[in-house]
């Protein structure tokens, strides 16, 4: 170990090859975002959002989940009110 140093060793480590981290599967990146709708999310979780998940997946879902909520609400209060109001 006479010519081996620290350097060497993180060398050699950079050229093989890095394990990909799996991505988050659509259920789990759908669970996500209906925990953070609700304002409430573990550590966990939470580290595992910001290393294995997408932010285009994120939003995509989001805005999915924010035109069901909106469109739930309308048709709620369209049952609710009647009409005849006007």
């Amino acid at each position: 170990m006479a010519g081996s140093s620290p350097s060497d060793k993180s060398n050699s480590a950079s050229t093989e090859p890095s394990e990909e981290v799996p991505s988050m599967t659509l259920l789990q990146t759908t669970q996500s975002v209906l925990w953070a709708m609700l304002g409430v999310q573990s550590k966990k979780n939470a580290r595992r959002d910001f290393s294995k998940g997408k932010f285009s997946h994120f939003v995509i879902i989001g805005v999915v989940f924010a035109l069901v909520f909106i469109f739930t609400l309308v048709s709620i209060i369209r049952v609710v009110i009647p009409d005849s109001i006007s």
